[in-house]
């Protein structure tokens, strides 16, 4: 998905680098976007320092403008996070229960929304729909319209499956629960978040999107160019009132990390609905999701993490916790055609060493020696792994022979990744085996001629 492109114009890389000197972040960082091009803004923190802030690409494609770290950047789905702390919050404040059904809040939904708890909807096991494929809704969603008209449109599909049956992902069903928080707190949504978690919080630059005057403090989000992918247009025109709870904030890296902060401190919910938030939801089976409620909850190298993505027209985001390695990190990107989540997985795997170490202080003749030769796959592709004038080289197939980075443990990467292949010797038979740092081990090549 992501498009990996050099560095065309210096003046439009902006970067602010703390002790990462040793990882080099900034051409990391530059490996994934290009500087001429709507881009990539990320922040990586740990241990309560922060390791990297950076942003690369440009904020406007008429004016030219740097994107900046500062930036105020729409963050889509990530927003759940803020929705389920809420709903968290007034159940801490006896304004509602988890066990709470959406008809005791919402009048006028079907009878098959009604009777579902606010803990199925909140860990996407409820079997509701996604409004995003009704094309209903997709006929009416570039213009405005009150939270109670949107309900009723969104409202009209059946249930996909029955009540904690499945994990079905269901953005219908968090725009739901900004109105639970409406109808149990008082205020409108946009109210709530600022009164009980962006004003505490500092978080000056953070607020849910309701109107042409919030959207002017964003930066501008583009999409690919339907005729030529590789070009930049303005994006679907979708109103955020249709949007609302299930990805209408927009924020800021250095406010995502007060809210962190805040968010695993105690500072918004209680330590025991925080872990509610981040344990993995349970089917009627017994068969845990994961999903806990407004956070992907899945292993990434053998760590376990808390994440969400976001995606609206515009924008992509990632928001990501390693608590193992007390390590926060978030990405945006403001196009929303190229996800921020491989650039922000390398800078972190170089971090947490989830890979081997690149090699470059050393005469590696040697030990290229044990890599040089063909390898097999499964499906009968061939790699050709070379070395010459000091240099590792791979051809796959008939791909283009690429440069790769010679790394610790006999291994080695693509320039640009730290996904890698790692040379075993199982039973007699060497093995090629490529490592992804997201889904973990793939399928092994077997050298076939060295």
């Amino acid at each position: 998905m992501l498009m990996r492109k050099k560095l065309l114009i210096v003046s439009f890389f902006f970067v602010t680098c703390v002790n990462a000197k040793q990882h080099d972040f900034q051409s990391m960082l530059a490996c994934h976007a290009s500087s001429n091009e709507p881009g990539l803004a990320v922040r990586i923190e740990q241990s309560g320092e922060l390791i990297f802030s950076g942003a690369i690409g440009i904020a406007d494609i008429k004016s030219r403008d740097p994107l900046k770290v500062e930036h105020i950047f729409q963050i889509g789905s990530v927003t759940k996070q803020f929705t389920a702390a809420a709903i968290l919050q007034l159940w801490e404040n006896n304004k509602l229960s988890l066990q709470n059904t959406l008809g005791d809040f919402i009048l006028g939904i079907p009878s098959e929304y009604s009777m579902l708890t606010i803990e199925s909807v909140l860990s996407h096991t409820s079997g509701l729909p996604n409004y995003n494929t009704d094309a209903r809704v997709r006929q009416q969603w570039g213009k405005f319209k009150p939270i109670n008209e949107v309900i009723t449109s969104v409202s009209k599909m059946p249930l996909l499956a029955e009540p904690g049956s499945a994990y079905l992902y269901s953005n219908t069903g968090y725009l739901l629960l900004g109105k639970v928080i409406e109808v149990a707190s008082g205020l409108t949504y946009s109210g709530y978040l600022q009164q009980h978690i962006f004003s505490p919080l500092g978080m000056v630059n953070s607020f849910v999107i309701t109107d042409g005057e919030t959207t002017d403090k964003i930066v501008k989000g583009y999409t690919a160019a339907s005729r030529n992918p590789s070009e930049n247009s303005n994006p679907e025109v979708v109103d955020r009132s249709w949007i609302y709870a299930a990805g209408a904030v927009a924020s800021t890296l250095k406010d995502m990390s007060r809210w962190h902060q805040a968010l695993i401190s105690g500072k918004v919910i209680s330590a025991e609905n925080y872990q509610l938030m981040t344990t993995k939801a349970k089917l009627n089976t017994g068969e845990t999701v994961n999903y806990g409620f407004g956070f992907d909850v899945y292993p990434i190298s053998n760590q376990p993490s808390y994440s969400h993505q976001g995606q609206v027209p515009g924008f992509m985001a990632w928001s990501i916790y390693f608590p193992k390695s007390d390590l926060f990190a978030t990405a945006f990107s403001n196009k929303d055609t190229v996800h921020p989540g491989p650039a922000l997985l390398d800078l972190i795997a170089r971090q947490l060493r989830f890979s081997p170490a690149p090699i470059t202080n050393e005469s590696i003749a040697e030990r290229a020696k044990a890599l040089i030769g063909k390898y097999k796959g499964s499906d009968d592709t061939v790699m050709t792994v070379t070395f010459d004038n000091g240099q590792l080289y791979a051809k796959s197939g008939k791909g283009d022979t690429r440069k790769l980075l010679f790394r610790e443990n006999n291994s080695f990467s693509y320039e640009c990744t730290e996904d890698y292949f790692e040379l075993r010797d199982v039973l007699g038979k060497q093995l090629l085996v490529p490592v992804s740092i997201y889904s973990g081990e793939q399928a092994p090549l077997v050298r076939v001629e060295i």
